[in-house]
């Protein structure tokens, strides 16, 4: 490789418009530095092309057109005529003026020696005999066949025949017709006239996107950036060529790309820009510089200070290719794939503006910083790579209204077996034992990220999880080809956790085998190499896809086969043409199956999702929000004026997401606007919308405080669809309970999968478990056992229960009911323990014989059962394999208690025990706070009743609201609802949090509690195992 082709990193990449093999290289500087400024427009009249002569080329181009028929000799093709006739007039020119030449020689040569014989006559009847051998010649050209006299042309006609007849070489040795770049100084014109007057607000996605990428690779000193403005100037972007491109293979499935159908409409584009240079000191302010594409940006840094920065774009050079699919209606374009040949070439200069006055003097750290951002946001969709655009959508403004994802797929992990001892060769291995802390991960081969873990079983060689989760499926992982991935991990306490073994299962075949039912599994583990390893996985998976026509209309009354032939229909009558011209075969089904899916999509958006199919995908989108600012509490009165995007008091605004009581997405941070635009989707699976809520909290980003609360909105998905009797909506809603005002726009669409679960399945993943006060004995169980206290706790919570005379266990205070906190509902248990006194050494000390196991995945959300459950006995490890494995197998039963309980799906007043120590679940209070406060959640939604109840883990539990307990009112309610009533101020920044440094040292104040729990987690985590948090997903 040559030493340019290393700067210009040539490379082969699989070209995602043609799907054919192509070599691209990024651009240098050199390149940008060749190309010459755009011309001024005095400069651009003055051109010879506008003369007359300009206007008269295209009447050139038509008589050429015209007279290319003419010359086309019978038999031969266009490329072998035009060959011939030009081989011709060659042959016989040169005849025609080499003999003469050669003649006139000879005879000068004789006069010169004396000889006699060669005169006048002689000269003149050779020359007369060149020339008809010269007509001989040419016309035995033109009759002989071109493969005969010209074989070393034969691969270039070939090259040229195949362009003529619309098939791109794969190697040409020279540019082909159809390589050549069309002339672009028309497009040019129109370019040096529209630019200057084209809305900037049309590049704000430019603009968010930047921004988005610079917060990403932000440095310590500066905790925020902001592009405050943009603008394109009045130098356009200059078309240096454009091309046409053959489909090449784009029809085939090549390297991963997913063949593509229709018509479609190929080409390649050379953009470039050159910023024009100021002459004189005179015009380097910022009013001559605006002329060039621009950027405002403002720096956040530690203090508060705001520094603004001047961002010119100076050069910009880039090839790119794209794929616009036409269709038969305006306008006329749909899907867009786009992908650059290469890393663009991007230059500018960064100057910091003073208050006072303007700093000349450009920053060269700070342009790369920034230039490298901007690459590294342009690499995203270098080839192979793309970047694909619904323009349909875009220039129509139809709103998206299904979802990305094509469905879901259900993976249940049960068990393991007979694998290799993970702590067998650990040094600090503590049990003689020890069989290793086993668990699962569960993710995509190929994308390499874990997107869900089962629980940690402790020290066990046949684990058994019987845990539960659910992945979307979308066109990125079948597009890939993607295989599930199914990890078993054993987690160590001190050293990283080892690696026993893989299952990897084809994606696709998932999709055939097992779409919309389960199928069970028993995997061979694998290594990393794929080479068989010890141990056995016993799973379950299933594809279900999204609910069909016929499955939404069922028992609606509608014809569904009238619908889908009135679709086809319309779809004949678009391309009648296409039909009569007999090469568009396909066209027509294709153009059906379009149609009829549009079709769909309305009519499911238009209506309320099925009851019987209770679980789907939910696609959110949060466009916008406008008009948000923050309350001005040491003002009265009604502040005058409209909206200021230069107040220092603007809120830095991001949004939460909060599905069923727990954080799922978060949004980026929007530096100081009073109109934040976001666009950030996501897309999650319901388990069951009728009693689904989505809520979606925005907060104030600041430096040294507490993030306040700007507000709420509260999205009830059961009453919000059915109220409206649709499956998507696009609307605003004001947020409510915060220190702000603000409208969200947002955009919510539900899709219903093929799938219904068991109602146990159906339920939230956080909730407060609910026990009767009264628990009984069976006859067969020991008396000794049931003189026993009983301790129920959670992974959060525990109560207990005193035996009582009458026989069975009572609590503490009668008819008061047992209430416990629990989180990861499907992955714990409730485990009731028989606690008896045991003296030793003079110490009270409890001792467990007996315990028994709920596991929580079993119980439906709000409904009273009556369970039994098996009392074993206590000893060799019982009670914690029992405690961490879904079975039955975990020693000798000795009875049976039943228990009547209830499980309320959501957080209430019992969590504030664990939400001190978890910082998610305590801004998920807080939001909750909010919503109930403003009404716009009512409290029996909460599940915060007002039934009495005791539990150990927050010593407030059974008030922790206000509401629970005694009606009377004594000290300790007075007390609890001042603090309840300051909490309300506080969270307005109202009372004493009105003063920013009151808010400086509470944040101080929760930072120390949260390193403190941290510090204290590290040390706990030498001793005992921590389940693994997958994080809340965040916009990248």
């Amino acid at each position: 490789m040559s030493e340019s082709s290393s700067l210009r990193n040539e490379r082969e990449v699989t070209d995602p418009v043609t799907h054919l093999p192509l070599v691209v290289h990024d651009h240098v500087s050199g390149e940008l530095d060749d190309i010459p400024p755009h011309p001024t427009k005095a400069q651009d009249l003055s051109l010879d092309e506008h003369s007359n002569q300009r206007h008269s080329t295209l009447e050139r181009v038509l008589e050429e057109e015209l007279l290319r028929k003419r010359w086309r000799l019978p038999g031969d093709s266009e490329v072998e005529s035009r060959t011939k006739v030009h081989t011709a007039i060659v042959a016989a020119c040169a005849t025609a003026v080499a003999g003469p030449l050669g003649l006139v020689g000879l005879w000068i040569w004789s006069k010169i020696l004396g000889r006699v014989g060669f005169g006048w006559v002689e000269l003149l009847f050779g020359t007369f005999g060149c020339l008809v051998l010269a007509l001989g010649i040419g016309a035995c050209v033109l009759l002989v066949p071109v493969s005969a006299i010209l074989p070393p042309f034969q691969p270039e006609l070939k090259s040229q025949s195949s362009t003529s007849n619309g098939v791109e070489p794969p190697h040409p040795d020279k540019p082909t017709p159809s390589e050549i770049p069309e002339s672009a100084i028309w497009l040019n014109s129109l370019m040096h006239t529209l630019w200057p007057i084209v809305n900037p607000t049309l590049f704000a996605s430019v603009s968010d996107m930047l921004e988005d990428s610079l917060q990403a690779s932000l440095p310590k000193l500066v905790h925020g950036v902001r592009v405050a403005d943009i603008g394109q100037g009045s130098e356009p972007l200059r078309i240096l060529g454009i091309r046409w491109l053959d489909a090449g293979r784009a029809g085939h499935d090549t390297a991963g790309m997913k063949a593509e159908e229709g018509d479609f409409f190929n080409f390649e584009v050379a953009l470039a820009y050159r910023a024009r240079t100021v002459q004189g000191a005179k015009g380097k302010g910022l009013k001559d510089r605006a002329g060039n594409a621009h950027l405002l940006m403002e720096f956040f840094i530690a203090g508060g200070v705001v520094i603004p920065v001047w961002v010119e774009l100076t050069g910009l050079l880039a090839t790119a290719r794209l794929r616009i699919q036409l269709m038969p209606n305006p306008p006329f374009f749909a899907m867009t794939t786009l992908t650059l040949l290469g890393q663009p070439k991007i230059t500018m200069v960064c100057t910091p503006l003073a208050k006072n006055f303007l700093n000349v003097m450009d920053v060269p750290g700070l342009s790369g910083w920034i230039q490298h951002a901007i690459d590294e946001a342009v690499s995203s969709y270098v080839a192979p790579r793309s970047l694909t655009l619904d323009l349909k959508t875009m220039l129509t403004g139809r709103e998206q209204m299904d979802t990305r994802a094509e469905g879901v797929l259900i993976v249940t992990v049960r068990s393991a077996k007979d694998f290799n001892n993970g702590d067998g060769g650990s040094i600090f291995r503590l049990k003689d034992n020890k069989c290793g802390d086993p668990y699962v991960r569960v993710g995509w081969s190929k994308w390499g990220k874990p997107l869900w873990t089962t629980r940690i079983v402790k020290s066990d060689g046949n684990p058994v999880w019987e845990e539960t989760t659910a992945l979307l499926v979308g066109p990125s992982e079948v597009n890939a080809q993607e295989c599930l991935r199914l990890q078993l991990w054993d987690s160590d306490l001190l050293t990283v956790d080892d690696h026993l073994g893989t299952v990897d299962f084809p994606l696709k075949d998932i999709m055939q085998h097992s779409k919309n039912r389960f199928s069970a599994r028993q995997d061979r583990l694998t290594k990393a190499k794929g080479t068989l390893s010890h141990g056995m996985l016993s799973w379950e998976c299933g594809f279900f896809s999204k609910t069909t026509l016929q499955q939404h209309l069922d028992g609606k009354h509608r014809d569904i086969e009238g619908l889908v032939k009135s679709v086809e229909e319309e779809a004949e009558d678009k391309l009648r043409e296409a039909k009569a011209s007999g090469d568009e075969t396909g066209e027509v089904e294709q153009q059906k199956q379009q149609d009829l899916a549009e079709k769909t999509q309305g009519i499911i958006a238009a209506s309320q999702p099925r009851e019987e199919w209770p679980s789907g995908i939910l696609s959110l989108t949060i466009e916008q929000i406008t008009g948000l600012e923050i309350e001005k509490n040491r003002r009265s009165g009604v502040m005058e004026g409209g909206e200021d995007e230069q107040a220092e008091d603007l809120p830095s605004a991001y949004c939460t997401v909060i599905i069923n009581h727990q954080r799922v997405y978060k949004t980026r941070t929007k530096m100081k606007s009073s109109n934040p635009f976001y666009n950030a989707s996501t897309e999650k699976f319901i388990r069951d919308w009728r009693s689904s809520t989505v809520m979606i909290s925005v907060r104030d980003a600041r430096i040294h405080e507490i993030h306040p609360l700007l507000g709420v909105v509260v999205l009830p998905l059961h009453d919000l669809l059915t109220h409206r009797g649709v499956s998507h909506l696009t609307d605003s809603f004001p947020l409510i309970g915060g220190i702000g005002y603000g409208r969200m726009r947002l955009s919510l669409t539900f899709r219903s999968v093929q799938l219904q679960l068991p109602s146990r399945l159906l339920g939230w993943d956080v909730g407060t478990l609910d026990i009767a006060p009264r628990v009984s004995a069976s006859l067969s169980l020991p008396p000794d056992l049931a003189a026993c206290r009983l301790v129920f706790r959670t992974q959060l919570a525990k109560g207990k229960m005193d035996a009582h005379l009458d026989g069975g266990w009572r609590p503490g205070r009668e008819n008061q009911n047992v209430r416990l906190a629990v989180t990861r509902r499907y992955a714990s248990c409730l485990v009731v323990e028989f606690r008896k006194h045991k003296h030793k050494m003079g110490l009270n000390m409890d001792r467990t014989p007996a315990f028994a196991v709920l596991w929580l995945k079993d119980l439906p959300n709000g409904q009273e059962l009556e369970v039994t459950l098996g009392v074993h006995k206590n000893g060799g490890g019982s009670l914690a394999r029992a405690e961490t494995n879904c079975t039955e197998d975990v020693g000798e039963r000795v009875g049976e208690i039943t228990i009547k309980l209830r499980l309320w799906p959501g957080l209430s007043g019992y969590h504030h025990g664990a939400a001190d120590k978890d910082r998610h679940m305590e801004d998920v209070m807080e939001v909750l706070d909010c919503a109930e406060e403003s009404g716009e959640v009512e409290k029996d939604q909460l599940f915060d009743h007002n039934e009495g109840g005791t539990s150990d883990s927050d010593s407030s539990g059974e008030e922790s609201d206000g509401s629970h307990g005694n009606s009377s009112a004594g000290p300790i309610d007075s007390i609890k609802a001042l603090q309840k009533t300051q909490g309300e101020l506080h969270r307005k920044h109202r009372g004493l949090m009105q003063w920013r440094p009151a808010r400086n040292l509470a944040w101080a104040g929760r930072e120390v509690e949260h390193a403190a729990d941290k510090v204290g987690g590290k040390i706990a985590g030498v001793f005992k195992h921590h389940e693994h948090d997958m994080g809340i997903e965040k916009e990248v």
